[in-house]
């Protein structure tokens, strides 16, 4: 399974970008470009529509797809106006689990070919595609108390706090992960072993609970490789850990929330604390791009202690992203 993109029609899409990135100061203070996989081929990506306004844009969003646009927004700075730009990851909540693994798998590719924004969000519904959200996320990542200029009074309204994971709507609401932009990173290889691994762990109908993911030979300069799966809870995943060596995980588990379970994934990043200075700077280079391998988890854990990885810390982190107070099964 390829885990690259290529662009149809890429001079359309480009020049879409290029007009949405040198508007000038008549130009609309909301514009987007919105970006679908071609004929729903996950290794096709093209432009489908260019438009103005945040309520516009969450229109063309559907339920069923998965779609990337780039927003451009306007924040207020002192006396000074900026112009922000947004990564929007939709990801319809009708969107079958197989579809998103294929089509989860080639997001790291699909960033690579779309220029930097300023901050990043992940959602799966239109509700969190409203200048209210888009401000404190603009606020949040550039370090500012100001507004987003939509035109719109925001007095009084409720706003949410920044988050790295989904944000609290409610019991079971939770559609949204909000992040900082990632700092990317150099590729690395990978077989069809990896993918198949993580689309095993995060299938409703496999009794997989996680994967172990490390590197060929134990050498972070080779491939990526899945080392091992399981069905058990954390603690048996721990087997597989080394002090000298990195591995990746993939564990899902489950919150229950007023009576409903709701699946969470959790993803564990190993460094034990014998891996070698060298090998650490190799792998911080990997960050991003593995990071997008493994997207769409709720929690994320780094360990080089096997202290920092159990139920009691799961449980308890699933629990603080979810707002819950019910136990992790």
């Amino acid at each position: 399974m390829s885990t690259s993109v290529t662009l149809k029609d890429s001079a359309e899409l480009l020049h879409a970008i290029a007009r949405l990135r040198t508007a000038d100061g008549n130009s609309a203070a909301e514009a987007y470009v919105l970006i679908h996989h071609d004929e729903g081929n996950p290794n096709v990506i093209s432009l489908e529509h260019e438009g103005e306004g945040i309520e516009d844009l969450a229109s063309q969003l559907h339920e069923a797809e998965v779609q990337y646009a780039i927003l451009r927004v306007r924040e207020q700075l002192d006396i000074t106006v900026a112009v922000k730009f947004v990564y929007i990851h939709w990801i319809g909540e009708k969107v079958p689990f197989t579809k998103k693994g294929r089509f989860g798998v080639v997001h790291g590719s699909v960033k690579e070919n779309l220029p930097t924004c300023h901050a990043d969000l992940e959602t799966s519904s239109v509700d969190d595609i409203t200048a209210e959200n888009i401000n404190r996320l603009i606020n949040e990542t550039s370090g500012t108390k100001s507004k987003v200029i939509d035109g719109n009074n925001t007095e009084g309204r409720h706003m949410r706090g920044f988050t790295s994971v989904p944000l609290s709507k409610g019991p079971g609401k939770s559609k949204a992960n909000l992040v900082p932009v990632s700092a990317g990173g150099a590729a690395v290889k990978h077989g069809e072993d990896v993918t198949e691994a993580i689309l095993d762990v995060r299938s409703d109908d496999s009794a997989t609970t996680w994967a172990c993911i490390g590197y060929e030979d134990d050498d972070v300069k080779k491939p990526l490789k899945c080392v091992g799966k399981g069905d058990g809870n954390v603690d048996e995943l721990k087997h597989c850990l080394a002090d000298d060596k990195p591995f990746y995980f993939l564990y899902r588990t489950t919150d229950t929330i007023d009576g409903h379970v709701t699946v969470k994934f959790v993803y564990i990043i190993w460094v034990g604390e014998q891996v070698k200075p060298l090998a650490k700077a190799k792998l911080s280079t990997h960050k991003g791009y593995v990071q997008e391998l493994f997207s769409g988890c709720h929690v994320s854990i780094f360990a080089t202690s096997r202290s920092e990885i159990s139920r009691t810390i799961v449980t308890d982190k699933v629990q603080s992203a979810s707002g819950s107070k019910s136990n992790v099964k």
